[in-house]
């Protein structure tokens, strides 16, 4: 079976008490020995614990309500327990495979010189200041050479995720400048010569999901941005020494998106799974979970040459029956089931703590973001609803879904947030607040606004140098008013605070975000 993927909203209220309460280690249930071994579970944060318990909770409740006696029940709890962990831990995974191939272009780089609206599908939580350029790149063959241009100081950040969604590196503003470059991206183990004047980039994983955000000045500055988006280019290292360079792909109009397919489910996430950890294994150090998740079938991958080829073959198809399960386990099925309320749960929760004395704002800066280690349970929270997040240094994204006084945000009311003088979002590049639905989407309005930033045209501000903006379905009474006006929709709705690489208050928490007030 396969769950349809959509984007949940994070609320700031409600913590999940249960984990809130459980600790990071690993609790079994009483009198019962531990279903699996301490390192399936990886490591706890502020916000993000509680994994391990709530998984032997889970899988006995399961399986105290399934007839057999002592033995029987305990293997289908620990087929539970395998498998509601697998999910957690191999959701990034094919969350990555599935959205880049959307992208249809592989080793190519795709950019879209139009701004984002509230008909774009692609990802979710889109933003609206950057043109974005996107790389489905394989080193499954051999590596690739990335070429940029040199942008005359414009913003533009290339992001670099393995196929477990880590940074592994970045390109451009905050990290290797705005001057023309070349940069050699190898996969694990490559062993070869590096070109004169290439920078060598190793990828942890054969999979690469480039992510790249160019900034862009409103629909005037587009004529100006579409030439840099045509100098992006992605091409194999036998063919760059040969003088050759890949020809990037760049649309004036959005393609209609490819419907991305419904996460997996039981045995065929399991499957999946299984033919995606061949052409990306995680780290060494992690052969400890695989062999754990056993009970769920799933399986260490072949390293051999014949086997990655074919996974490669089947990832490009989408075929899941590339590794198939023997039989669907009714364990199985439960246990991913059970794993996407988990996450969801979990995400109640870390948006509760990282919202504690902040008016209404979750502010996640936690060091892991973007490079999850062993940190199995945040890394699914972010898949499921932030995936793609940059790194805090060279992006933040406080999120708000409540007003000062933990009211959840909706249309139905008026708010408004003021910036006192000298108070706005500290950042050396930029800062915008957008407008999402409950779906993560943008909101279609009729003045097709749907943020407000450091370079939005027309905005008014305060005798005393404050900024107010008003957040409400309607439009506001008066002009100046009207000139600060974020459309809403009617019914519930959230907000991101986008910091583009933030200055050390922004990071550290010395700036605090002024709430939402409701005006009525």
């Amino acid at each position: 079976m396969r769950r349809g993927r959509t984007a949940r909203a994070l609320l700031a209220a409600g913590a999940f008490a249960s984990l809130l309460s459980a600790g990071p280690g690993h609790a079994a249930a009483p009198n019962r020995p531990a279903l699996l071994p301490a390192c399936a579970y990886g490591t706890s944060a502020p916000g993000v614990s509680g994994f391990a318990a709530r998984v032997e909770r889970d899988a006995w409740s399961y399986a105290d309500r399934q007839p057999g006696d002592a033995p029987t029940r305990s293997t289908t709890a620990r087929a539970f327990a395998a498998a509601e962990v697998a999910y957690v831990y191999g959701l990034p995974l094919v969350e990555v495979h599935d959205t880049i191939r959307q992208f249809r272009f592989r080793n190519t780089t795709v950019s879209i010189a139009e701004l984002t609206t509230a008909a774009s599908r692609r990802v979710v939580s889109p933003n609206v200041d950057t043109l974005y350029t996107v790389g489905w790149l394989s080193l499954a063959q051999q590596p690739l050479v990335l070429d940029v241009p040199d942008t005359g100081g414009r913003f533009y950040t290339f992001q670099l995720m393995d196929g477990w969604t880590n940074s592994f590196a970045y390109l451009g503003s905050g990290s290797t400048g705005t001057r023309a470059g070349s940069y050699l991206l190898t996969p694990p183990g490559w062993r070869g010569t590096v070109p004169p004047g290439v920078h060598l980039v190793r990828s942890p994983t054969r999979t690469v999901w480039l992510l790249g955000r160019t900034l862009v000045d409103g629909a005037a500055d587009l004529p100006k941005a579409r030439p840099v988006l045509q100098h992006y280019t992605a091409t194999p290292l036998a063919a760059w020494v040969a003088g050759v360079r890949g020809r990037p792909v760049v649309f004036d109009k959005a393609p209609p998106a490819q419907a991305k397919p419904a996460t997996p489910a039981g045995g065929d996430f399991i499957s999946t799974l299984n033919r995606q950890l061949v052409l990306d294994p995680p780290p060494a150090d992690q052969t400890c979970v695989l062999d754990a998740l056993a009970p769920a079938g799933v399986q260490r991958p072949s390293s051999s040459a014949l086997a990655v080829q074919a996974a490669d073959a089947a990832d490009v198809a989408g075929d899941p029956s590339a590794s198939p399960l023997p039989a669907p386990d009714p364990a199985v099925t439960a246990g991913t089931a059970a794993a996407v309320r988990l996450i969801a749960d979990a995400a109640r929760t870390y948006r509760a703590t990282t919202s504690t004395g902040r008016a209404g704002w979750s502010v996640m800066t936690d060091p892991w973001i973007g490079d999850f280690g062993r940190q199995y349970l945040g890394r699914a929270i972010i898949a499921t609803d932030l995936l793609g997040a940059n790194v805090p240094r060279i992006a933040v994204y406080p999120t708000s879904y409540a007003d000062r006084s933990g009211r959840p945000l909706t249309g139905r009311s008026r708010y408004t947030i003021t910036f006192p003088k000298g108070q706005l979002p500290p950042v050396k590049a930029f800062w915008s607040l957008t407008m999402y639905q409950s779906d993560n989407f943008l909101y279609a309005n009729n003045s097709n606004r749907y943020a407000v930033g450091d370079r939005t045209g027309g905005l008014r501000y305060g005798k005393d140098g404050s900024l107010t903006l008003y957040v409400q379905h309607d439009p506001p009474a008066s002009v100046a008013q009207r000139a600060n006006w974020l459309p809403a929709p009617v019914d519930a709705f959230h907000l991101i605070l986008r910091l583009y690489l933030p200055k050390s208050t922004a990071l550290n928490g010395a700036y605090r975000i002024p709430p939402l007030v409701r005006a009525d």
